[in-house]
């Protein structure tokens, strides 16, 4: 499942996303289709300023720098991932262009810094508040109560820019659009969905729970959907 999924794995590795070549350093998250669903949806501008929150190997930022933005942010939690993220703007000549930051959502911005957008990929299977994390791999997928949500709503709006967006990728069958978008509305922003796909996943790789086994068709594969929500304020 993690391999497949996009989750980390222990080795150093190369591969290939969006007709690109990406460094992944150990314990950073896969770049996947997922990944590219969501990178190739933003609607980057040209003069552009860009967060990203949760880079992970940098694929949307360097992106977003190739397609114009001429100030890019990426933020992790995890400094591999933001190494990584240096690491794949170097290789594909943006490091002039792309800073990485390790950061606790947006705790190591200063607080007059400003975006036209922002943007996260975040842990996206809802879990109930009792939820034990116990791995960093746990700590990438599952967000209990929304707590890491509400955090981002409660903190983003001193570095929004005046006419800027957020864009958040969630999910029909792991998460909850609808109380997403709620949870926005109580903190002052009003949500839409930008785009939707859904793929195809193997039942065998997403692990024998109950939901699975009743989520999957004949074949054996859930259809998972990837949403991408844009928020604005008001």
């Amino acid at each position: 499942m993690l391999s497949q999924t996009g989750a980390p794995n222990g080795t150093r590795s190369t591969t290939t996303l969006m007709g690109m070549q990406w460094d992944v350093f150990p314990g950073v998250w896969q770049p996947n289709p997922g990944t590219r669903l969501f990178t190739s949806w933003l609607p980057f501008t040209d003069g552009g300023r860009l967060l990203e929150i949760g880079c992970a190997a940098g694929v949307t930022c360097v992106v977003a720098a190739r397609s114009g933005c001429t100030r890019v942010v990426g933020l992790d939690i995890f400094p591999a991932a933001t190494e990584n993220t240096r690491r794949n703007a170097a290789r594909h000549r943006v490091a002039d262009r792309v800073e990485a930051l390790t950061s606790d959502l947006f705790a190591e911005l200063d607080d007059d810094d400003v975006f036209d957008l922002i943007c996260s990929n975040p842990p996206l299977v809802m879990a109930p508040v009792s939820r034990r994390i116990d791995t960093a791999t746990e700590q990438m997928v599952f967000d209990p109560g929304y707590e890491l949500h509400r955090r981002f709503f409660r903190e983003v709006g001193p570095h929004l820019a005046e006419g800027g967006r957020i864009y958040l990728l969630t999910s029909e069958t792991l998460a909850d659009p609808a109380g997403l978008q709620k949870l926005a509305a109580d903190a002052g922003f009003t949500g839409r969905v930008h785009a939707r796909e859904a793929i195809g996943i193997p039942a065998a790789v997403m692990g024998s729970t109950p939901a699975v086994a009743a989520a999957a068709d004949e074949s054996g594969i859930v259809r998972v959907d990837f949403t991408l929500l844009e928020f604005r304020r008001g």
